[in-house]
């Protein structure tokens, strides 16, 4: 039996009722009433080759400009252990304003070379020219094919790719999906991309029928140069045993597979919330609240990204009896794997739970707060061996001394299929 306890800052999307032509953002928050001052995020950390946590860079540091970092927004692994993030920088001229541009880290490099600029300015060009206001919350496939969301000067918000050195909207606020649909706001942090430039992401659409949501339907989108714009699920059409989709939709987590590409998510239905797997080219149902656990009836399931195996296997953040837990769903089986009250390795028990991340191999990243009230990162192994990075069985290493403590914001965690992880902390 696993010794664990947890229910931490989920990243989850900053929904309304009655929606305005701006892009929905990400917030970091609890389910428990804790909450995650991004504020406080100073810098970006990631895992070297040797599963070393390093400083990739934070405010007050310098850009690959010259200028100065300011902000950092939330990072995203790269399949090839790079991670990739937004950073708003201010020039050497103090008279230029501070401006956000992405930019990719590498914690092999030495101290003084882990940060170069993503995008090339001469292929900013046209009218496809992104306007950044904020963190654009880049992610990037095995190709490099790099995808965001900004606004466009004088236009709407739109989804970019950055492809071999070409910049293309994608996507815009104003575009009909395949289905006939007009996309009327963004969701921004939302995007995954996987093999071949597909891209999954949430928006709402207009539907002026929809009076009791402000005329605009929540919907899972996805897309991609060869198919266009395709609705997965939209609010108040029926998926999976007749279940009808209601807001909000969480983030979704994305991966390329055999069956093509797989997607896992959760949103509200009529009788709560549910989790839902797309594989295969259609949507199931593979748990919802009200499923009988050993910690009773599953009452929440968290916004945040679930874990995703290729293979279908998820991996969600839960409460049951106002107990947080994490399950894990493989062909059918649902089986617990950490629960609030567990024990970590030290003694402790954990106070509250991160959403779970799943590798390659099947180990289960997760972040959490201890009942000392420290932030930490989890692995539970495919074979039920639980650690916390940064003991010397794992590879995985975070330096914890008097020194060098930082602060670990849970809620920011990213990791890719080979276990290399990224996440926000302080300095």
């Amino acid at each position: 039996m696993i010794k664990f306890k947890v229910l931490a800052p989920a990243i989850a999307l900053l929904g309304a009722t009655a929606l305005n032509a701006h892009a929905v953002s990400l917030t970091l928050s609890g389910n428990s009433g804790a909450s995650l001052e991004m504020e406080d995020a100073q810098a970006v950390y990631a895992s070297d080759s040797t599963g070393a946590s390093q400083l990739v860079t934070g405010v007050g540091m310098a850009s690959p400009d010259g200028g100065k970092i300011t902000e950092v927004g939330v990072p995203s692994m790269m399949p090839d252990g790079r991670v990739i993030f937004g950073a708003e920088v201010q020039p050497k001229d103090a008279n230029i304003k501070a401006r956000w541009n992405i930019f990719i880290g590498n914690a092999d490099a030495s101290p003084n070379h882990r940060l170069i600029a993503a995008l090339n300015p001469k292929a900013i060009v046209g009218d496809c020219i992104p306007s950044f206001k904020g963190d654009p919350y880049p992610v990037a496939d095995t190709d490099g094919n790099i995808a965001f969301m900004s606004l466009v000067p004088h236009g709407r918000d739109a989804l970019f790719v950055y492809s071999h050195g070409a910049l293309t909207c994608l996507a815009r606020v104003g575009n009909k999906t395949n289905e006939g649909h007009e996309i009327a706001v963004l969701g921004f942090g939302s995007p995954q991309i996987v093999d071949d430039g597909q891209i999954v992401f949430n928006a709402f659409l207009v539907d002026s029928s929809a009076k009791e949501t402000g005329g605009h339907r929540q919907s899972l989108l996805m897309t991609s140069k060869k198919i266009g714009i395709t609705e997965l699920a939209v609010e108040g059409d029926y998926g999976p045993n007749h279940t009808e989709y209601k807001r909000p939709f969480g983030l979704p987590s994305a991966l390329s597979s055999s069956l093509g590409m797989t997607i896992a998510f959760t949103a509200k239905t009529p009788s709560g919330a549910a989790l839902f797997l797309y594989s295969g080219g259609s949507m199931s149902r593979v748990l919802s609240t009200g499923t009988l656990t050993p910690l009773g009836p599953v009452s929440y399931l968290s916004p945040g990204r679930p874990g995703l195996m290729a293979d279908g296997t998820t991996a969600v953040l839960a409460g049951c009896a106002r107990t947080p837990a994490i399950f894990r769903l493989s062909r059918q089986r649902l089986d617990l794997r950490i629960s609030r009250g567990q024990l970590t390795p030290f003694g402790t028990e954990l106070e509250s739970l991160g959403d779970p991340v799943l590798t390659g191999s099947g180990a289960m990243f997760v972040g959490a707060t201890d009942s000392d009230q420290h932030e930490k990162l989890y692995v539970l192994s495919g074979d039920d061996a639980f650690f916390e990075v940064g003991e010397p069985e794992l590879i995985y290493r975070i330096a914890m001394s008097a020194a060098r403590h930082h602060s670990i914001f849970t809620g920011t965690l990213t990791v890719n299929q080979h276990g290399d992880f990224a996440y926000l902390g302080g300095r």
